[in-house]
């Protein structure tokens, strides 16, 4: 497989993981009708924890352990942080405000490249950045007003902590293969969720959660954790963790229309124009870096 063909399924990678990931943000808010945030992560994340252990078995141990643990704790910590923070943030603050700033992990991640894998800024991306921050606000903000409070700062941490997982991924993938990868992401994120949930939640929440919730739980585990983690650590096999976080801009526009196809929520004219700002500037940008890499192999060629 040429090396074009191989970023092209890479790209497609992070396109499905943004399919998944917007059909759950739906499902999650259905199931939180009846189950608790903190003891939905704890399930969540020991059942896909667990899965993918099984799923590796010795060969993923093995990895993990010849690897050390810098090569993957960092990075699981930052995606416990990034998804605890995420949950916590949509009970303070609009899912909005919360689907507009976890999404700037398109601008944060070249930053953190720069610092952790000494690698220069890529200015003539900044253009489409911007605009698909723009975009992003469009469709997340569009016709509402935007405060700034203890969800937002949440949302902001979330944020951060993807790019901080995308960045040092990127660094580790070539050590670990991405089952193992996700096997560790997962397993942290459980132990400190159900650490979370013991003191404090109520245990005797479990007993009224509801058959749907968790059948969503299922799906939360399954999909959007075991299915999902180990797509976005292929893909950063072969793409930076500037390329992922840009392509990963296609959630909130996936996430808006499932939210419509479930919960009857719809997109007024400004939302509608900020999803298409998003996905012309995502098309353009992988359109220009598959260009700029075949002239450079032609040129290497020459």
């Amino acid at each position: 497989m040429q090396k074009t063909d191989r970023k092209w399924l890479y790209i497609a990678c992070i396109l499905l993981q943004s399919v998944v990931y917007g059909l759950g943000n739906p499902l999650t808010k259905v199931g939180f009708a009846s189950i608790t945030v903190l003891w939905c992560l704890a399930v969540r994340f020991t059942l896909a924890s667990l899965l993918l252990l099984a799923f590796g078995g010795k060969k993923a141990v093995a990895q993990l352990r010849a690897a050390g643990v810098g090569a993957w704790l960092p990075n699981s910590l930052c995606m416990a942080v990034a998804y605890i923070s995420c949950n916590l943030a949509l009970g303070l603050t609009t899912a909005t405000n919360v689907g507009f700033l976890m999404s700037l992990p398109v601008l944060f991640a070249p930053i953190l490249s720069v610092f952790l894998l000494k690698r220069k800024y890529p200015f003539r991306s900044l253009p489409v950045q911007l605009a698909v921050v723009a975009g992003l606000y469009m469709l997340c903000c569009g016709g509402g007003t935007f405060t700034f409070g203890l969800g937002e700062a949440l949302s902001l941490l979330c944020a951060l902590s993807i790019a901080g997982t995308l960045v040092l991924s990127e660094r580790s993938i070539t050590r670990l293969g991405p089952v193992a990868m996700a096997a560790a992401q997962t397993g942290v994120t459980a132990i400190i969720s159900v650490a979370a949930a013991l003191c404090f939640d109520d245990v005797a929440a479990l007993g009224r959660v509801e058959p749907q919730a968790w059948l969503v739980v299922l799906y939360l585990a399954l999909i959007c954790s075991c299915l999902a983690y180990v797509l976005q650590n292929v893909a950063l096999s072969g793409l930076s963790a500037s390329a992922v976080s840009l392509l990963q801009c296609t959630q909130p526009v996936l996430t808006a229309l499932f939210s419509f196809l479930l919960l009857g929520e719809r997109l007024g004219l400004m939302g509608l124009a900020g999803a298409a700002v998003i996905l012309v500037c995502v098309v353009v940008e992988n359109y220009l870096g598959l260009r700029r890499e075949r002239q450079a192999s032609e040129a290497e060629k020459a």
